[in-house]
């Protein structure tokens, strides 16, 4: 008998380390160093580490290794402090207000994404503010032509358009250090008062080859906190998950509502989301809705968000 409870110490000790190992990187994952560029996918999937830790634990339970269990059951804990608040519906702020407003934004990717369908459906999702990425040339006369009739206020910086029921001014094309410009900042006139408009399409990020986008989001993150409107939206495709090094201090400044039903929210790819680059960023409001749509042939999600001024 003490035969096989020794070969089983061995196991138990590889499921506690490992259990040890995904807590710590759940909790401290900013602070590994990025090596060949890893930390990208990685924070990226960073929720889903839930996935193996519950292995662990069943593995530790099976095997009877305590050391394991109690390592397995602490990295669920992690994992459920992180992330739980993230994946609980939102709960929206009950009372009367000022009138809401409903944002709209997805990476469009083009003619690829079927933009005559995507419009469409972006005006049955009832958005008073729209936002589209990635709106190549082919693209935009389509537009134009399906979204004027409901939204009589656009404009346009690089690949990203948006169209308004509300006027807009004080345009202001940002290449946020990219060397040309695909953000934009607006003000939109609401009923309840302006509103500061940020609409980005950050560059692309893949292994090793993610320092423009992470400029961007740098840029952006200075812009925002030189901005003194007290009432602020950020929206668009920012290639970045929530849990990227690049992307969280941008929560420091803006907050990122809840997503209305159970989840996360992920919005790429749409066959099967597994990470969420498409983002609604606030600042003064109190967050009413929050949801992912299908819209078009797009393979981004769009995320739609009903946001009331704050009193």
């Amino acid at each position: 008998m003490p035969a096989p409870a020794r070969r089983r110490r061995p196991a138990g000790i590889l499921i506690a380390l490992t259990a040890a190992l995904l807590g710590a990187a759940i909790l401290w994952h900013a602070q590994v160093p990025d090596l060949l560029g890893l930390a990208l996918p990685f924070e990226a999937i960073l929720p889903w580490l839930g996935a193996p830790i519950a292995l662990l634990l069943l593995a530790a339970l099976f095997r009877r290794a305590w050391l394991g269990i109690l390592m397995s059951l602490a990295a669920v804990a992690v994992w459920s402090i992180v992330f739980t608040p993230r994946v609980l519906p939102l709960e929206p702020v009950s009372g009367s207000g000022p009138a809401a407003i409903t944002v709209l934004s997805q990476n469009l990717h083009g003619v690829d994404g079927s933009p005559e369908k995507s419009a469409r459906a972006a005006i049955g999702q009832q958005a008073d503010i729209v936002a589209f990425e990635e709106v190549d040339a082919a693209a935009r006369s389509t537009l134009d032509e399906v979204l004027g009739n409901v939204y009589p206020h656009a404009v346009r910086v690089g690949t990203v358009s948006l169209w308004s029921r509300f006027p807009l001014s004080n345009l202001e094309p940002l290449d946020l250090g990219l060397g040309w410009k695909r953000a934009l900042r607006v003000t939109a006139e609401t009923p309840s008062g302006p509103v500061r408009v940020y609409a980005v399409h950050a560059a692309s990020a893949r292994i090793g080859a993610h320092d423009e986008r992470d400029r961007m989001l740098d840029e952006l993150r200075q812009e925002i906190q030189q901005d003194g409107a007290s009432r602020i939206i950020a929206m668009g495709d920012f290639n970045a998950g929530t849990d990227d090094r690049a992307f969280s201090p941008l929560l420091d400044l803006l907050r990122e509502p809840r997503d209305s039903g159970w989840g996360f929210g992920f919005t790429w790819p749409a066959e099967f989301p597994v990470v969420r680059l498409d983002h609604v960023l606030e600042r003064g409001f109190d967050p009413r809705s929050m949801r992912t749509v299908q819209l078009g042939d797009s393979d981004h999600l769009a995320v739609v968000a009903t946001l009331r001024p704050s009193v």
